[in-house]
C-alpha cells in the first residue's frame, strides 16, 4: 500500500491545516491542562499505592467515578477534585500567578479550618 503520508510529522500537518486563532489556542491550553490535571490525579493515586477501589470504597463511589477522574476525556469539577484528594487523605495547594506579579493561593489546610 503507497501512503503518501507515512512517516509525515502529523503535528507540522496539523498547524498547516488549523488557524492559530485566540480561540484555538485557548482550546490547545484547556486540552494540555486536562491531560496534566488527569495525570497529577493517577500519580497521586499510585504515590499513596492505592487501587480505584480502596479509593471508591473510602468516598462511597463506584469504581467507574474514580475511573472518570483519571480519564482526560471527563470533564472535571472543584467537586470531584476535593474528593478525590479526600479519598487520598492528600494535602493540595493551587497558587494563580497574577500578571500584576502576585499570587493568589488556596490550600487544603485553609479549607480544613473552615470544616
Amino acid at each position: 500500500m503507497n501512503n503518501p503520508h507515512l512517516g509525515a510529522d502529523v503535528l507540522k500537518y496539523l498547524d498547516s491545516i488549523v488557524p492559530n486563532t485566540p480561540e484555538l489556542q485557548l482550546v490547545g491550553k484547556q486540552e494540555a491542562m486536562r491531560i496534566m490535571f488527569t495525570q497529577m490525579l493517577i500519580d497521586a493515586r499510585l504515590s499513596c499505592g492505592m487501587t480505584h477501589e480502596q479509593i471508591a470504597a473510602v468516598i462511597n463511589k463506584d469504581i467507574e467515578w474514580v475511573k472518570h477522574m483519571e480519564d482526560c476525556n471527563y470533564s472535571h469539577t472543584w467537586d470531584d477534585f476535593v474528593t478525590y484528594m479526600h479519598a487520598l487523605n492528600a494535602n493540595f495547594e493551587i497558587t494563580v500567578s497574577l500578571p500584576n506579579g502576585s499570587n493568589v493561593k488556596l490550600s487544603s489546610d485553609e479549607i480544613k479550618r473552615l470544616t
